[in-house]
């Protein structure tokens, strides 16, 4: 049963595997072999350790060739589909049997880079996991679960109180009914039915924080979801952590720089990468970064978010109070300004730390700031890029042109990359009062222009065939609207319509999931030749991502159905990694280590290769194939499976849009009753933040903003409006003569701002 992270502290350790591992005991979900008894053909290493939960221990046979063993008798008899073996060595092929009619009968075969063995549901008590003529067998751990007659696919996490809450059941007939029972005592709180497989409860929002399950009532059988939670600003609660926490584990040479000595071949990350271990030029770090900052910076200060990193090697040491994101993003810049980078997204990434620079400055210091400056505007136009890039396509580095062409579906020349990053320039080269300024402006301008006249929707290479990158293209024309309304070319508001019309399109099915095409679900592999290519690409990116342009664009729709069918999509991608989706499971490994409240994590993870990403935490590992849609779970997980920095920097960028999405600022009377936009001299005003800041639970905890007046600015400490809220109040009076306040949470492009005129 799930168990209520009633404190940051709870929540933070059980992000570091510190805490009792939550599970459930819902059918599909509870693995049956844990804790059972085992025995084996032979053991160099011992059988439980097979079946004790950890990935890491394992179960290994003598060292000879033959038909090896293991067997596992369960606590009773089940009917079971589906076996998982997320890591086996030493085994050119493994047969799953079961005791059947008092003999064993094959149940399937674990297929080639496949860890799921399915088969029909077959009754029985015990499970044997035999080798034909092997060599010495190893086997990490194995998963047994149950068939599910009646499978309701969840956020398995949970969902934020305002938001929508949709569920899948796949196999359920329209009109069947459902209902929202309390996971303690199973007391009805609210009833719906299903169309189209999905249920929709977006009604139920309860006041107080509690632990929820979803039923399904059919004569044949009820179905029953994993519990999950319902609270506000759960989501960003139980991501931003681990979110943190994978940029802080994947760094090159695991966050110690002293030794770094890059060449004008080799970026000198071991493991590739330039401060990312299995990073690309195309991964966006310090843009993800600061995305998430922007958007939420209270919820990354060193108070809700102690530092755990090392940043040895890196040139400056920062104040103390630094919040681990700011230093994350400083570890890039001095990584990039040490190497001398020079491709084009890498000096796009400096662009934006230059112009964020100022929200940086109270840690940062001004000679960081100089020297980027300097290098930076030394070689934006250069023609020539670094050698040491990888997935890369020919091009010129030159950022005064007007890219006339796409990537491939790496993902590693998303259209309009260039477009922020040159309004960026543009305003720092004015804050520096630099010559041809109008330069940087034009470009973007040309550059957006491009993409209005050239781009079609429908044509899935340029939206999910991008991969990881497709959220950059949407939120640039977003952002030229929104900061140059009256200079941005025209058209952008139609173009991000249109957008917003194909990929509500494409989504119309049971999972809420935009698909590639009209007759495919996933973006295709570039690589057609290689095994499992027909599966489709690993595409964690596209996912993660999706929420940033979906929630950019929409309140730009004049169509409110449209709104909401888009904001539905936004929050149905954060529900696909957390386990709606047809195999039931979330897209991280380490998941129930890594995520409070995940169930069941991804069926495997890659050891070792170019990042070593099996020890870091957050990683999100894999995503559903083609085989699996629109429901075929005993296809499991057909394709490759492997970590990437660019799939968590694309989640760090729709978490981000996420939490800027139900962040809010208002101006009331004094006693909240009523907003207002002008006021008396000497009145005394309410400020009410509304943003995803619950990290506790049982606590009324406190937020800053900041109050821009006459004689400058203030900040104002507001306090939680109860123990489980995302509201913040305070009462301002205004006792110094002024024209207007200005209130604002958030930096930069993410900045809520409310205004009251004062008479």
């Amino acid at each position: 049963m799930l168990q209520q992270p009633a404190t940051f502290l709870f929540s933070f350790l059980l992000l570091f595997g510190l805490a009792e591992t939550i599970s459930a005991s819902q059918i599909g979900v509870t693995n049956l072999a844990l804790g059972q008894q085992v025995r084996a053909s032979s053991e160099e290493e011992p059988a439980s350790a097979a079946v004790d939960g950890n990935p890491e221990s394992y179960w290994q046979s003598a060292g000879t060739v033959g038909n090896h063993w293991l067997e596992i008798l369960l606590d009773k008899t089940h009917t079971i589909s589906q076996v998982v073996l997320p890591l086996v060595k030493g085994a050119d092929s493994v047969v799953a049997e079961g005791w059947v009619g008092e003999q064993w009968q094959v149940l399937g075969h674990l297929p080639a880079d496949n860890p799921v063995i399915a088969f029909e549901p077959t009754e029985t008590g015990k499970i044997r996991l035999r080798s034909i003529d092997g060599k010495q067998l190893s086997i990490y751990e194995v998963q047994i679960f149950a068939h599910d007659p009646q499978p309701v696919l969840v956020n398995q996490v949970g969902y934020n109180t305002d938001l929508p809450k949709r569920f899948t059941a796949p196999l359920a007939p329209d009109g069947t009914s459902f209902r929202v029972v309390s996971a303690e005592d199973n007391a009805s709180l609210y009833e719906g039915t299903i169309q189209g497989n999905i249920g929709d409860f977006s009604a139920f929002q309860p006041d107080a924080w509690g632990t929820y399950q979803i039923v399904v009532e059919r004569e044949a059988a009820n179905g029953y979801s994993v519990p999950f939670w319902v609270s506000p600003g759960l989501i960003e609660q139980v991501a931003y952590q681990p979110a943190i926490n994978f940029m802080v584990d994947v760094r090159c040479w695991f966050g110690d720089s002293r030794s770094y000595s890059p060449t004008d071949s080799s970026a000198d990350c071991p493991n590739l990468g330039v401060a990312w271990r299995d990073s690309h030029q195309f991964s966006m770090e310090i843009p993800s970064l600061l995305n998430l900052y922007f958007a939420n910076p209270e919820a990354f200060s060193t108070e809700r978010m102690p530092v755990q990193g090392l940043y040895l090697g890196v040139r400056e040491e920062l104040p103390e109070n630094t919040p681990e994101v700011v230093r994350l993003i400083y570890w890039a810049v001095d990584i990039y300004l040490r190497g001398k980078v020079n491709h084009t997204l890498l000096k796009e990434q400096l662009a934006y730390f230059l112009y964020a620079y100022p929200e940086l400055s109270e840690y940062i210091p001004q000679s960081v700031y100089n020297e980027a400056r300097d290098y930076l505007f030394g070689i934006w136009g250069d023609e020539a890029i670094n050698r040491w890039q990888w997935h890369d396509i020919e091009h010129s580095g030159n950022l005064f042109q007007v890219y006339d062409f796409i990537g491939t579906g790496k993902g590693q020349f998303p259209p309009g990359h260039s477009i922020v990053p040159n309004l960026m320039m543009y305003e720092v080269a004015q804050r520096e009062g630099r010559d041809n300024t109008e330069k940087y402006f034009q470009t973007a301008y040309d550059q957006t222009q491009w993409l209005l006249d050239n781009l079609d929707w429908t044509d899935p290479l340029t939206t999910k065939g991008q991969r990881q990158g497709e959220h950059i293209t949407v939120t640039a024309l977003v952002y030229f609207l929104e900061n140059y309304p009256e200079k941005a070319p025209k058209g952008i508001n139609k173009k991000i319509s249109t957008w917003a019309d194909e990929m509500i399109r494409r989504s119309d099915n049971l999972w809420d999931y935009r698909r590639y095409s009209d007759e495919k679900w996933i973006i295709p592999t570039i690589w057609p030749d290689r095994p499992g290519a027909d599966n489709g690409f690993n595409e964690v990116g596209n996912i993660a991502g999706f929420p940033a342009p979906a929630l950019a664009v929409m309140p730009h729709l004049k169509d409110k159905t449209k709104q909401q069918r888009l904001k539905e999509l936004a929050i149905a991608y954060v529900d696909h990694m957390f386990g709606r989706n047809p195999t039931g499971r979330h897209f991280g490994f380490d998941a129930t280590t890594d995520f409070a409240g995940v169930e069941l994590g991804w069926h495997k993870e890659w050891q070792g290769g170019a990042g070593i990403l099996q020890t870091a935490r957050g990683v999100l590992d894999g995503s559903p194939k083609e085989t699996v849609y629109p429901y075929h779970p005993g296809a499991g997980d057909p394709g490759h499976t492997e970590g990437w920095v660019t799939f968590n920097t694309a989640w760090n960028t729709g978490l981000a849009y996420l939490s800027s999405s139900n962040t809010s600022v208002k101006i009331y009377d004094a006693q909240f009753s009523t907003e207002i936009d002008q006021v008396k001299q000497g009145k005394t005003i309410g400020i009410e933040l509304t943003a995803p800041l619950n990290t506790d639970s049982e606590v009324a905890e406190q937020a800053q903003a900041v109050i821009h007046h006459k004689n400058g600015s203030t900040p104002v400490t507001l306090t939680e409006t109860g123990k489980n809220t995302s509201c913040f109040r305070a009462t301002w009076e205004i006792t110094e003569p002024t024209e207007k306040l200005v209130v604002n949470y958030g930096l930069g492009w993410h900045q809520k701002v409310s205004t009251v005129s004062v008479q």
